[in-house]
Order: structure tokens, then sequence, then C-alpha cells
């Protein structure tokens, strides 16, 4: 046992373990969901969304709001203590255990999308090798497709256990939409399987990489896939899971308290995990838009000098679009103005402390650019840093394009959902296929 650990450097280990990270990333987004949905949903209807509660911090700071973030916490406090009701005639165990179906899927499904390219680097003496994802399965897609279809037992399971009719009712909807969907996912990524020649997630990416991102050579079935992931994760408008002026609240009726929560953050991480395989499949992943890895990792000093500076304007732009809005917030005869002004004079004082930081690290890796080379642990880290960051920058506008979405189209009818699944994208989805096949002959005969 010894032996087998001592083979690889210390240095690999920690990185392998570290990789274990990515499976928290689709829970922090659940907290970065919420809070952009309530606040998206807020401008969209032009409204405010979550801005009243807070919390003291300092004498002179009756509340810190943090945009909304607060409320969320308040809300998830909410849920943690408020009583778990179970109905009389429920099935007790299936009932308790359904909820924890979706949540449990999250955890597994991040292990096989590749969140950053292979690391390679020299460490005493040795080349070490890493790969960007937590297991590098030749059929990364395959198990992305049966983790994500298992939450649905979930939902399947718990609307049984209710013993409600209304909850069952939302129950068979979801099975049903499962079912139709998924054939025409499936048959959009045969697609991009025929273009590239492996369900390997790495090699796809690899492949995007060196020819050109799968929106532009697979249109129709990022469009098929897109429509068919919206209707997986049971988001408008396909809720008819859940549809509130037909079935009360669907297959979650019955469900309060963190049963209730488990379910709703299933939805939102099921959403993340989404976002993470469009962009793996059809936005190049990790991969830096007109930048190959080789030359990121060539130019990885300056590549961090970009990224630096691109978020300290970033930063900047926040602070003069605050500082525009302060002006007009104090003439104005809100009832919070004094509270919320110093509020903003805080997060201002905070932003100023970011810029000149960042600022600074740009400089100073300009100033090692000679020290750090390509094949150096440091370009790597780098390298990899700003891929993850190229990735998830992908998956929020993903998410973003979710809450749109959902606030702007209203609720299909069921009868219509079917129709769409059945009769409109499988037939897209094969015939999308079959011309594929037929360029991708002529182009290699």
């Amino acid at each position: 046992m010894l032996e087998f650990f001592s083979q690889k450097p210390l240095v690999e280990w920690c990185i392998v373990l570290a990789k274990f990270g990515f499976i928290f990333i689709p829970v922090a987004f659940i907290v970065f969901m919420i809070t952009l949905e309530r606040r998206g949903a807020g401008f969209i209807q032009d409204r405010q969304g979550p801005n009243r509660t807070g919390i003291p911090l300092f004498p002179f700071l009756s509340h810190i709001r943090l945009f909304g973030i607060v409320q969320n916490g308040a809300d998830g406090l909410k849920l943690f203590t408020k009583e778990l009701f179970e109905p009389r005639e429920a099935h007790g165990f299936w009932f308790k255990f359904a909820p924890a179906i979706p949540f449990m899927v999250v955890f597994l499904s991040p292990a096989v999308i590749p969140w950053f390219g292979p690391m390679a680097f020299e460490w005493g003496g040795q080349l070490v090798q890493v790969s960007g994802s937590i297991l590098d399965l030749d059929a990364g897609a395959l198990w992305l497709f049966a983790f994500g279809a298992l939450s649905v037992y979930g939902i399947v399971l718990g609307s049984w256990a209710s013993n409600s009719k209304y909850a069952l009712l939302g129950g068979m909807r979801a099975g049903a939409m499962m079912i139709s969907y998924e054939i025409s996912m499936g048959l959009s990524l045969l697609g991009m399987y025929i273009l590239v020649g492996s369900f390997n997630l790495q090699n796809i990416v690899v492949w995007q990489e060196t020819h050109a991102w799968g929106i532009f050579v697979q249109p129709v079935a990022f469009i098929v896939f897109l429509i068919a992931l919206i209707a997986e994760t049971g988001r408008a408008p396909f809720d008819v899971a859940e549809g509130e002026s037909e079935l009360v609240s669907g297959f979650h009726t019955e469900f309060s308290g963190m049963r209730f929560a488990m379910f709703y953050m299933g939805e939102y991480a099921h959403i993340a995990i989404s976002s993470a395989l469009l962009a793996t499949l059809f936005l190049g992943g990790y991969s830096v838009p007109f930048v190959s890895t080789e030359v990121l990792r060539e130019n990885s000093a300056q590549a961090l000098a970009v990224v630096c500076g691109v978020f300290a304007l970033g930063i900047l732009a926040f602070l003069f679009m605050m500082h525009r809005y302060a002006r007009w917030y104090k003439n104005s005869e809100a009832s919070d103005k004094a509270i919320r002004l110093k509020e903003w004079a805080l997060y201002k004082a905070v932003g100023w402390l970011f810029v000149p930081t960042l600022l600074a690290i740009g400089i100073a890796s300009i100033y090692f650019a000679n020290i750090i080379n390509a094949e150096s642990f440091a370009a790597a880290l780098i390298t990899a840093a700003i891929q993850i960051l190229t990735l998830l920058f992908k998956m929020s506008f993903f998410c973003w394009l979710w809450i749109w979405l959902r606030w702007t189209l209203p609720r299909f009818r069921y009868d219509h959902v079917m129709h769409l699944g059945w009769i409109i994208l499988l037939n897209v989805a094969l015939a999308n296929l079959v011309v594929t096949a037929f360029i991708a002959k002529l182009l290699t005969s």
C-alpha cells in the first residue's frame, strides 16, 4: 500500500484530493442562483426584490443587507427550524427518504466534468500529469445522463409516498417529461459524438478548442439540448409537475421544512450541473475564447495580469454606478435612505481595497514572468485557475438564461409539453442526426 502511494509525488496527491472540492460547486451555486433569481425577477418585473432584511454588525451601521443575500439566509434559517409535517396516511420511510435523492445526485454529477485542462508540470525532476476532472471516464456524458435522470426518482417516490392525488399527478407528470425529453437530449448529443468520436467530455472540449465550439457546428443540436434540459429541470415554462393552478403545489404539496428545501435546492443544483454540461458540450467548456491551453500556459503570467485588470475594471465600474445611484438616492424620499447610504459607503471602502490589491497582483505577475515558465507548477496552477473561472462564467450565463426564461414565458399546458417533446423535438433531433452523419461521411470519404 505504501509503495502504491509513493509512486506519485505528494503534490499530485494533494491536487487529486483538492479536486474533490469541485463536487461542492453546485452547492455553492444554490446560494448564487437563489440571489440571482430573486434580484433578476425583481429586475424583469420592474421592482426591487429582497432589499429589507439585514443583520447588525457595527454601531454606526444598523443593517448589512448584501444585496438581498441576507434575506436568503433568513429564509434558509426559517426552513431549517420549521416543523416537518407528515401526513397521517403517508408512507413514512419513503416520504422521508425521497427528498434526499435529488440532493444526493448533486454530489455525483460534477465528478466527470472537466473543470480545467490536463495539468502537466515538473516537480522534483518528475513530470506530473493531472486530469481536469475527478473521474476521467470515456463515457462521461452518459454518466451525467444516468445520474441526472436519477433525480426524478426522488420526485416520483416522494409524490407516491405523500398519498395525495395532487402530489401523485405531479410526480407522474415529472416522470413523463423525463422519458419524453431524455430521448431528444440523447439524440442531440449523438451529433457531437459523430464529430468528436468520443463521449469523453475532456476529448469533446479539446476538439472544440482545436476546431470550433459546438454551438457553431451543431446549432440545431444546441437548441434541442437546451430545451430538453430546461424541461428536465422542471423549470418554467415546463413546470407542469408543480402547476399551482392545477395541482396545488404538485409533487411537493405535502412537504415542509427541510424536506421541501431539499427538493428546492436539488432543482437549483440541477440547473448548475445542466449549465456546466451545456458549456462543456457547446461553448468550449473551460477553454478561453481564441486562446489555446498551450498558449495560455506559456503566457500564464501575462494572462493573470489581464484577469486581475479585468476584475479591477469591473469593480471600478460597479463603484461608479453605486456612486451615481447614491447621489440620486440621497435626494429621494426613501424611508431607509440613511441606512442604505451608510451600507453603500462600507461597500465602497471594501471595493477600493480590492482594486489596488488586484492591480498589485497583476503587476507582480508580470514582474515574475521570467520565473514562471510553461513547465512550472505556478504556470499550471494559474492556467487551471483561469480555466475554472472561464467555465464558471459560462455556467453563470446559462443560469441567468434559465431565470430569464422562467420570468418571461408563461407555463405550457401539459399536452403542449408532450407534443413538443414527442412530435417536434424528437423529429428535429433525428433529422439533425441524419444530416450530421451524412455530412461527416462526405468530409471523411
